[in-house]
């Protein structure tokens, strides 16, 4: 097992295990294996049958349903945390308690007291621990942040756009994070209007300040499965009809540090919107616009001309991670190889956890999503405006 500021042996890769065999754990095992840093040893599920028919389907040496003993196995170096949200803060605090670097799914927590006190934990722990903010790692993403970082662009005015799906769009769609007890207060903002809000601010370089948020339960009673629902699914067996607290969708007014405003519309009720997660930055020089679903092309409009950029053809593989040419799409997939890339790549550096700005994103940066989410659910209950990060009353 490494130790903080210690160099990966020579010649061996990180020992990676992933707890979650639902959607989102089998593409950590895939982002892993594609970094060029790590292998994965082992597979942790709570089901045996699915557990090791997922552990057989992606080549995964061994599985396990019982997590405490992957967690402390010496010879796992970082655990992939992919786990319903309720989960989280358990399990992160036990990766990092038994002196492994941790990968963590977002929300960190339910709350945002539960999320900062992880955070502070990984900060005292000597380990690094990252939270799978996937956005950041799409090329044209960090490109937008260099487009606004260099000033071209100009001084931020406005920062909007949406993101949408509909993949709970039917009052037969049902999946756990429908329920607060497992997925939280916030389903839709805290879902996907986390992923929103967090690229506005990697992009801009600026801090949301305050929130004026109005939500909506548009199907307020679901038909759920008696049986689990795994994300993406449909109840068509036996069932019962179950009311719903959540949010469906919200519309969000924002305040940026520096004047700029804001805008976004957040859903996962939207007919025939998949993951149309698209964000405008307009300013005082240009404007640019991107959207996920056409995830290799950024738009930089200015008054007298308008370029569509795409990804540099001169990009260099790193560690030896097959990187396609430039025209050959890359997408979501490859966007969470690059962040665990860099995550992986700090570990096997050496790099202590504690240098920042981290080339990752951090747990205290999963814990302000969490604010976020805090401030927009106080917002659209008392229909005025909130700043992010004060304590509620």
């Amino acid at each position: 097992m490494t130790t903080s500021g210690e160099v990966t042996p020579a010649g061996r890769r990180l020992r990676v295990a992933v707890i979650g065999t639902g959607f989102v754990g089998p593409h950590h095992v895939d982002a892993a294996r594609r970094t060029g840093y790590a292998t994965v040893e082992v597979l942790v599920g709570s089901d045996p049958g699915r557990t090791a028919e997922r552990a057989r389907s992606l080549g995964v040496p061994r599985w396990t349903t019982e997590v405490d003993a992957a967690i402390v196995d010496p010879g796992i170096d970082v655990v992939h945390v992919c786990t319903p949200n309720h989960t989280h803060v358990a399990l992160g605090t036990a990766v990092l308690d038994a002196g492994k670097h941790l990968v963590l799914e977002k929300p960190v927590a339910l709350d945002p007291a539960s999320a900062h006190e992880l955070a502070a934990l990984a900060g005292r722990s000597g380990r690094h621990a990252m939270v799978a903010l996937t956005y950041r790692g799409y090329p044209m993403v960090r490109r937008a942040r260099a487009a606004v970082t260099a000033g071209e662009i100009g001084e931020i005015r406005l920062v909007h756009g949406a993101y949408l799906q509909d993949w709970l769009s039917d009052p037969r769609d049902y999946n756990w994070r429908v329920d607060p007890d497992t997925g939280g207060p916030s389903r839709a903002v805290a879902d996907i209007g986390t992923h929103w809000m967090d690229t506005a601010e990697f992009i801009t370089g600026a801090r949301v300040r305050e929130v004026f948020a109005d939500l909506a339960t548009l199907i307020p009673v679901r038909s759920r499965p008696l049986g689990a629902a795994a994300a993406f699914a449909r109840a068509t067996g036996e069932e019962e009809q179950v009311r719903v607290s959540s949010e469906d969708a919200a519309a969000i007014l924002l305040r940026f540090d520096g004047g700029a405003r804001g805008a976004c519309v957040i859903s996962q009720v939207s007919t025939g919107r998949k993951n149309a997660l698209t964000l405008d930055v307009d300013g005082s020089l240009a404007s640019l616009s991107w959207q996920q679903e056409r995830p290799e092309q950024l738009w930089l409009r200015a008054r007298t001309e308008s370029r569509t950029l795409t990804r540099d053809p001169g990009e260099q593989p790193v560690m030896g991670v097959p990187w396609l040419p430039a025209g050959h799409p890359e997408g979501w997939g490859e966007a969470l190889r690059d962040l665990v890339r860099d995550f992986y790549a700090a570990i096997a550096a050496g790099a202590p956890p504690r240098d920042r700005p981290a080339p990752y994103p951090t747990l205290g940066e999963g814990a302000r999503g969490l604010d976020l989410v805090a401030a927009v659910l106080e917002s659209s209950r008392r229909g005025t405006w909130v700043e992010v990060g004060v304590p509620l009353t």
